[in-house]
């Protein structure tokens, strides 16, 4: 990480009025992040006014947080939805580097127009140009595996500790985003490795952070493997199928079963939603890099990593999904 980079950036915000915000339907690694990041802007300036946004949390991210909250009644995140965030001189946008997935309080929709803001964001970047985003403060790491991990570099790097409160959001935020550690790599163990200590016992975090699948859950995996079909590119197998609700889980589920590329998708009368996983086998053998090939998708707002990745869209559907499956063949077929 260039940290001459957020030295300036730090420079920057000194003294002006912050606002930290994420995606919609927040994951742990977008909630952890900007906790974090507040935390840490708090505890290295004196004068520095930052507030917290959070559209809408995932039942996972709620779920895990009030499981939390057992170990640590007085836990605090200072979240103020609901507040009018008036005047605000800059925004910092985390766990995303798409405008299209963050909804901003209304307070601010308007003004938002004027206001600067960065990204800082673990996912694959094309470099767009935004308006008001200045793109020399972006921080945008798309080898780590979780932007969790990008701010425990900040702390490190600013020799400021981290509460054992907010130790177990870091471990659930890169313990989820990688799939149970099933994509993380040798800076993501380290990163573990320092973040456990003699007050938090890894076992006992893995009861709070692992649940039994729920009933929803259960059903919609099994109707996604009802429905499942089979495309066979060379030795590779595609899995496509649709669900009501929990894509991500029935991707990942079709990657356990056998499938080395799935593709699962939600759709509504005026909206849908592809979740794309591959495994990282296929993607190291073949290059295949389903964050870039949704990304380039213009019909929608995509993006994410080479195993895993998403897109919303409210037209086309049918050529979306097949633009994105013919990206996939034709890397698959180069081989």
């Amino acid at each position: 990480m260039n940290f001459q980079k957020f030295d300036i950036l730090l420079s920057e915000l000194s003294n002006k009025k912050v606002l930290i915000t994420t995606h919609d339907q927040v994951d742990l690694d977008g909630f952890t992040s900007c906790v974090l990041l507040k935390f840490f802007l708090e505890t290295y300036f004196e004068n520095i006014q930052v507030h917290l946004f959070f559209s809408r949390l995932s039942k996972f991210t709620i779920d895990f947080l009030t499981r939390l909250e057992k170990i640590y009644p007085n836990i605090s995140y200072s979240i103020e939805n609901g507040k009018n965030y008036l005047n605000i001189e800059f925004i910092i946008i985390l766990d995303t580097n798409n405008l299209d997935q963050v909804v901003f309080p209304e307070s601010v929709k308007e003004s938002k127009k004027k206001i600067p803001f960065i990204f800082i964001d673990h996912h694959f970047n094309l470099n767009h140009d935004i308006v008001n985003n200045i793109k020399a403060y972006n921080i945008i790491l798309d080898s780590n595996t979780s932007t969790a991990e990008i701010l425990y570099e900040i702390f490190m790097h600013y020799k400021i500790e981290i509460p054992i409160k907010f130790r177990y959001l870091l471990l659930a935020a890169i313990y989820t985003d990688t799939g149970g550690f099933k994509n993380a790599n040798n800076n993501t163990f380290h990163h573990i490795s320092d973040i456990l200590n003699s007050n938090l016992k890894f076992q006992d975090f893995l009861m709070c952070v692992e649940k039994e699948n729920d009933f929803p859950k259960k059903v919609a995996i099994i109707k996604g493997l009802q429905r499942v079909k089979i495309k066979r590119i060379n030795t590779w197998l595609i899995g496509i199928s649709q669900v009501g609700s929990y894509t991500s889980s029935v991707a990942s589920t079709l990657l356990q079963i056998g499938f080395d590329v799935s593709i699962v998708y939600s759709k509504k009368p005026n909206s849908f939603r592809i979740t794309t996983r591959a495994k990282k086998e296929i993607c190291l053998k073949t290059g295949l890099h389903l964050g870039k090939i949704l990304s380039e998708i213009k019909e929608g707002s995509g993006g994410g990593h080479d195993g895993a990745a998403s897109l919303n869209g409210e037209n086309s559907f049918e050529s979306t999904l097949n633009q994105i499956l013919e990206k996939i063949k034709k890397t698959l077929n180069n081989i």
